[in-house]
């Protein structure tokens, strides 16, 4: 069973160095079973020609856009993490079950030192059921210091290692400011004009459905 969007915000603010990463194109890396291919079938034009005969493909993983695909990765996900139960520490595996919706990891722990600990655990771990995570992005500047170029996220890869310099990024809905660590969100609000009596009676009296 998937975790609840608010669970996972919530479980985030448990501690001080916070850290958010990505599973890469998680459904592609998730095969239906076969029993299943041809339930994914679709047509397509060889060479982009449209004068021509499609031919009929399969998808052999799961799809973007599917009602089922987040909850059949999502069992993936859980099952990598059981089957590696003993060999990576159990704060690890709490972390695949408890912190991840869908393909967002956000965890928060208390040290910087659990946190680069927990970065290289749990790249360890996912990559035993084919999933890689990248995107990675903390509010600590020393853990973000231990974690490579490729795997960080686009706003942090060439930083200078200054905390005055950290991003607000996305956060499952929300906007998070990595510097100050906190949530907010950015609105738009719409002018309208002042609504008057008359004005309203004006709409139902103009409107073509009126009697």
């Amino acid at each position: 069973m998937a975790n609840k969007l608010f669970g996972v915000l919530l479980r985030f603010r448990e501690g001080r160095v916070a850290l958010m990463a990505d599973i890469e194109s998680i459904f592609y890396q998730v095969r239906v079973s076969p029993s299943n291919h041809d339930v994914m079938r679709f047509l397509w034009w060889p060479g982009g020609n449209m004068n021509v005969e499609p031919q009929v493909y399969r998808m052999c993983v799961h799809v973007f856009g599917g009602c089922w695909s987040p909850s059949c990765c999502n069992f993936a996900l859980q099952r990598t993490a059981e089957d590696n139960q003993g060999n990576f520490k159990e704060s690890t595996n709490i972390t695949v079950r408890s912190n991840f919706y869908v393909d967002d990891c956000l965890k928060a722990v208390s040290t910087e030192e659990e946190a680069i600990e927990l970065y290289s655990e749990l790249k360890k771990l996912l990559s035993k059921g084919g999933f890689k995570l990248t995107k990675w992005i903390t509010n600590s500047v020393k853990v973000l210091s231990h974690i490579p170029q490729d795997d960080r996220a686009k706003a942090v890869k060439d930083i200078d290692f200054h905390p005055e310099v950290l991003p607000v990024e996305r956060a499952l809905g929300v906007y998070w400011d990595v510097n100050e660590d906190s949530f907010g969100y950015k609105v738009n609000l719409k002018t309208k004009p002042l609504t008057s009596v008359k004005s309203v009676l004006m709409d139902i009296l103009l409107c073509p459905f009126t009697d």
